[in-house]
C-alpha cells in the first residue's frame, strides 16, 4: 500500500529526483532535491555554517543549482540568489519559480508548519513532481555558474570603473557638503547626499576621521540608512559592501554605490570621491525604494515573491511575515546572524584545500574576494575598538517613548509616565490589560498577545485582515470628520506610524518608507 505520509512521500520523491538529476542537468525540482541533500550532508559532516539555519525552500533550490560548489558567506549567497532570480524573470522558467513559491506556501498552510522547518522542506519534495516542476530542465546558460559570470552582485564593479568627470563647480559643492550646507537641507528628503552627510556626522561624533579618505563613505551611507543602534561598527564595512552589491545593476543608484566601492581601492580621498559623486544625478535624487530594504540574507526572497503573487502571509520559524514586515524580517535576519557569528566565533573561512571558493566561475585578474577584503580591512582599521554605543543615533528624543535594541535584533520599548503623552500611553496599556482580563477571565501570560483578536475564543494576535479592516474603518471616520486619513492609510501599508515623538525609534529607511507612503496616499485623496 502506498503511504500518504508527507515525510514518506518526500523521501521517495527525493530519491527519484536525485537519481534523475545531475549537476548541470537540473529541473527546478531536481535543483531543490540537490539543495536539500546538500544541506543534510553539510549538517551531517558538521561543515554547515550558521546561515544554513536561515535557509528556506527557495534558498535550497538556488543552493542546488550550484552544487557541489559553495558560497563564501551568506552575503554572497543571498546576492547571487537575487541576481539569478532577476535573470530568470522574463524567461519561460519564471512561471516555474512562481509555481514553486505557491507550492511551498500551500504545503506550509496544509501542514501548519513554518516554511523553513526541516520537516516541511522534506514534505515539499513530494509536491514538486505533482506540480510538474521535474519536467523542464534549466539550460546551462541559465544556471548560476554561467548566468552570473561577471555579474556585479557577485564580482563587484570593475576596478577599472570609469568615473564621471567632475562638474565645473564640484569643489564648491564639496566644500558646502563638508560645512553641512548641502543642496538638500534635510536628510528627510532621502537623497544619498543628505543621508551620507548624516552618516558622516555620526561617525565624526564617534571620533572617526571621516575626511581623510573615502573608506568610510559607503559604511556611513549604509549605517545612516539601515542600521539599528544595537549593531556593531566593525560589521558595517562588510555589510555595507553586501548591501551595495545587492542593488540591481540597472538601478539608478548603482553608479553611486560603484564609486563608493571602488574609490577606497584607488586610495582616493573622500573629497575627490565626492566630486565624482556630484557628477552622478542619482546622488542628489531620492534613494530608490528597493534600496530601503536589507535583502542580503537567506530567508528573504521567498516572502517577497509570495507577496508579489498575492499570498497574504508566510509562516517562518521567526514568526508570521506579512508584506508590511519585510523590513523587519530583513533587519532581524541580518542582526540575528551577526549576533550568532559573534557569540559562536564562527570561522567561515574555507580550508586551503577547498576546490572551489564559491558557486560562481573564477575570473582572471584580481578577484572581488581580495578587493572586498581590502576595503573591509580599510574600514576596520578606522572603526576597530569603537563600540557601537559611541555612535550617535540620527536624533535624540526627550519624548516619553524609547526603544532599546539588542545586538540580535530583539528590542524592548520603554516609556515614561512623567509626560502627558507618556501618561496617556500608560493609561492605554492598563485599559488593554483590563480588556484582556474581562475577555479571558485571567491575567495575560508571557506568551499572550496584549493586543488580541477580540472575536477569537483564545488570545491570538490580531490578524492582518482584522488590522486592515480596523485601519480602513478609522480612516473613513477620520475623513468623514474632515481630517486627513493619509497617515492611517500609510500606517496600514508599512505597518508602523512615524511621528515627531517616535521618529528617533526608526531607521532613516523606515522613515523614508513611511513618508513616501504618506505622500502617495495624500496625493490619492487630494
Amino acid at each position: 500500500m502506498v503511504s500518504d505520509d508527507p515525510r514518506t512521500l518526500g523521501e521517495n520523491a527525493l530519491r527519484r529526483l536525485l537519481r534523475s538529476s545531475t549537476p548541470g542537468r537540473l529541473s527546478l525540482a531536481g535543483a531543490y532535491a540537490w539543495g536539500y541533500a546538500a544541506l543534510g550532508f553539510a549538517q551531517q559532516e558538521g561543515t554547515d555554517p550558521e546561515w544554513h539555519q536561515e535557509i528556506d525552500p527557495l534558498d535550497a533550490l538556488f543552493l542546488g543549482t550550484v552544487w557541489p560548489n559553495s558560497f563564501r558567506d551568506e552575503f554572497q549567497f543571498a546576492n547571487s540568489r537575487d541576481a539569478w532570480l532577476r535573470l530568470l524573470r522574463g524567461t519561460v522558467h519564471w512561471k516555474g519559480i512562481e509555481r514553486f513559491v505557491h507550492e511551498a506556501a500551500s504545503v506550509s498552510q496544509d501542514l501548519d508548519m513554518p516554511l523553513d522547518s526541516g520537516e516541511l522542506m522534506l514534505a515539499l519534495v513530494g509536491r514538486l513532481e505533482a506540480a510538474g516542476l521535474d519536467q523542464r530542465r534549466l539550460p546551462r546558460r541559465l544556471l548560476p555558474g554561467e548566468a552570473l559570470h561577471g555579474n556585479r552582485a557577485t564580482r563587484g564593479p570593475s576596478p577599472d570603473l570609469p568615473f564621471p568627470v567632475p562638474q565645473k563647480h564640484s569643489k564648491e559643492r564639496v566644500r558646502r557638503f563638508w560645512q553641512g550646507s548641502s543642496d538638500q537641507e534635510s536628510w528627510a528628503y532621502g537623497t544619498p547626499q543628505a543621508v551620507l552627510r548624516d552618516g558622516l556626522d555620526r561617525l565624526r561624533e564617534a571620533g572617526l576621521p571621516v575626511e581623510k579618505d573615502s573608506a568610510l563613505l559607503l559604511p556611513a551611507l549604509y549605517a545612516a540608512l539601515l542600521t539599528k543602534p544595537g549593531e556593531f561598527l566593525e560589521d558595517w564595512g562588510e555589510q555595507a559592501c553586501a548591501w551595495a552589491l545587492s542593488i540591481d545593476e540597472a538601478s539608478t543608484l548603482a553608479p553611486v554605490l560603484d564609486i563608493l566601492l571602488v574609490a577606497p581601492e584607488l586610495g582616493m580621498s573622500a573629497s575627490k570621491a565626492l566630486r565624482h559623486l556630484f557628477a552622478v544625478p542619482a546622488f542628489t535624487e531620492p534613494i530608490p525604494s528597493e534600496a530601503l530594504l536589507w535583502t542580503s540574507s537567506p530567508g528573504l526572497a521567498l516572502p517577497r515573491l509570495a507577496f508579489e503573487l498575492g499570498i497574504p502571509e508566510v509562516s517562518t520559524g521567526e514568526g508570521t511575515i506579512t508584506s508590511d514586515l519585510l523590513d523587519w524580517a530583513g533587519t532581524h535576519a541580518r542582526m540575528r546572524l551577526s549576533a550568532a557569528a559573534r557569540e559562536n566565533e564562527v570561522d567561515l573561512a574555507e580550508p586551503e584545500d577547498s576546490p572551489v571558493s564559491d558557486g560562481i566561475p573564477e575570473e582572471s585578474g584580481e578577484g572581488w574576494d581580495e578587493r572586498r577584503e581590502a576595503v573591509r580591512e580599510a574600514v576596520l582599521r578606522k572603526v576597530r575598538k569603537k563600540p557601537a554605543a559611541l555612535v550617535p543615533t540620527r536624533s535624540e528624543s526627550d519624548g516619553p517613548v524609547e526603544r532599546i535594541w539588542n545586538a540580535d535584533g530583539s528590542s524592548v520599548v520603554r516609556f515614561s509616565s512623567d509626560t502627558p503623552h507618556g501618561l496617556e500611553l500608560q493609561e492605554g496599556l492598563e485599559a488593554q490589560l483590563e480588556a484582556f482580563r474581562t475577555k479571558f477571565g485571567r491575567e495575560p501570560g508571557p506568551d499572550d498577545p496584549l493586543f488580541f483578536d477580540p472575536d477569537a475564543d483564545e488570545p491570538v494576535h490580531l490578524t492582518r485582515e482584522y488590522f486592515d479592516n480596523m485601519m480602513l474603518d478609522m480612516a473613513q471616520r477620520v475623513a468623514d470628520e474632515g481630517m486627513d486619513p493619509a497617515p492611517l492609510h500609510a500606517w496600514r501599508e508599512v505597518g508602523y506610524v512615524v511621528t515627531t515623538e517616535t521618529m528617533h525609534m526608526f531607521t532613516t529607511a523606515e522613515v523614508l518608507a513611511f513618508n513616501r507612503a504618506l505622500a502617495r496616499h495624500r496625493q490619492a485623496t487630494a
